[in-house]
């Protein structure tokens, strides 16, 4: 207790307490009459003294580079993510965020939310998906106020713009129909499955896309010791990543559940068997060693670039007639056709290689005009009244 009474019936009162630094202070006096006038003293030393903390200039917080705290945010980030992915988020923030124009040579505390404000309503004017590129941004200001460098990140007090409006291509599909695949696997057959060569890889290729399901990199990282004709099966347990375009390396499949045994139809396994015995044929008379390798390179001796895949997939379908799909297109369509076929959802996640079963509802199975049409029939066999 502060207030304390003497022997000489008098009344003493003594306060302690710290400043902003956390040094101690005292203050303290005698002679109080009575206890009354001891308290009155108290509450008006003990006003001084807030009085005097909310003065004392607060502590500076510490400097840093955006750049830095960037920095140490991405060796935190990277063993989560595969080599793309890194590349990717790497790219945009030395690309749109850490430049000369913004803020290359920005301490955190200089990015105020009005300085953030101009930044995100120029990037949304230029770029559709703009919010779910700024996520290394956004976490990097929130490690600066878990840091103490700064006391609440600005995006916390900005207003997100529209985005620019995703473009539209007219030319272009998310996925094909049963007939347009028919249409694109027949003319791929016919310019790159007729010839007894290495060209016949192509349509191999394309055949497994549309025929699995798989990833691009799941299946360019195949061996044929992947493939089981027994079990009709094909091991997928690794990924091709391909770094700045030159670089070959193999990782794990992209997600947990992205380790699984593709189940294969017979006639996909027949393309299959027919263009092992040419690879195996061809690698002989050039005197090559077997890479074990599924789809090879046109020299047999190495994994298939990606870059050569989209300018064959734009062949064909220039000469089918049809619009283009991005070579993840067929993931989609084999997504809305197996989901058409009647395959259940939690077959088709399997299948796919998905960790969560919503992925494979929300993204990967559209619907299809033939869908539509035949929504209302669907329900009125069912209640039919």
């Amino acid at each position: 207790m502060s207030i304390k009474k003497e022997s000489n019936k008098t009344y003493s009162v003594r306060l302690t307490y710290s400043d902003m630094a956390g040094k101690r202070h005292s203050k303290k006096k005698k002679g109080f009459t009575s206890i009354t006038l001891a308290r009155q003293w108290e509450r008006k030393a003990l006003n001084e003294i807030d009085i005097l903390k909310n003065e004392q200039p607060k502590q500076a917080q510490p400097k840093m580079l955006l750049s830095d705290v960037y920095e140490m945010w991405l060796a935190t980030y990277k063993p989560k993510v595969a080599d793309t992915t890194l590349k990717k988020t790497d790219s945009f923030m030395r690309i749109h965020v850490l430049t000369d124009e913004w803020f290359k040579d920005s301490t955190v505390d200089e990015i105020t939310p009005t300085v953030l404000q101009r930044f995100v309503n120029k990037l949304s004017s230029v770029m559709h998906n703009y919010k779910k590129n700024l996520m290394p941004f956004k976490q990097t200001m929130s490690q600066c106020v878990v840091m103490g460098l700064i006391d609440e990140t600005p995006f916390n007090r900005i207003i997100m713009p529209q985005p620019k409006p995703s473009p539209v291509f007219t030319d272009r599909l998310e996925f094909y129909t049963k007939s347009q695949l028919n249409q694109f696997m027949s003319t791929a057959q016919r310019l790159y499955g007729s010839n007894d060569d290495v060209k016949y890889r192509i349509y191999v290729l394309f055949r497994l896309l549309a025929f699995t399901g798989m990833r691009r990199g799941e299946l360019l990282a195949l061996k044929w010791s992947d493939i089981n004709y027994n079990d009709h099966t094909i091991s997928v347990n690794k990924n091709l990543v391909v770094d700045n375009g030159l670089v070959n390396r193999i990782h794990p499949p992209k997600t947990l559940a992205g380790k699984r045994e593709v189940r294969v139809d017979n006639n996909t396994l027949a393309v299959l068997r027919h263009w092992q015995a040419i690879q195996a044929r061809l690698t002989l008379s050039e005197g090559l060693s077997s890479t074990n390798i599924v789809i090879t390179n046109a020299s047999l001796d190495n994994y298939q670039p990606v870059g050569k895949l989209r300018p064959w997939l734009i062949r064909v379908a220039e000469q089918a007639g049809l619009p283009r799909i991005k070579v993840h297109g067929f993931r989609h369509t084999y997504a809305t056709l197996a989901i058409q076929a009647g395959m259940n959802v939690k077959q088709l996640q399997y299948q796919l290689g998905h960790d969560d079963v919503q992925t494979t509802l929300s993204v990967y199975s559209g619907l299809t005009e033939t869908d539509k049409a035949q929504t209302a029939d669907i329900y009125t066999r069912l209640v039919d009244f």
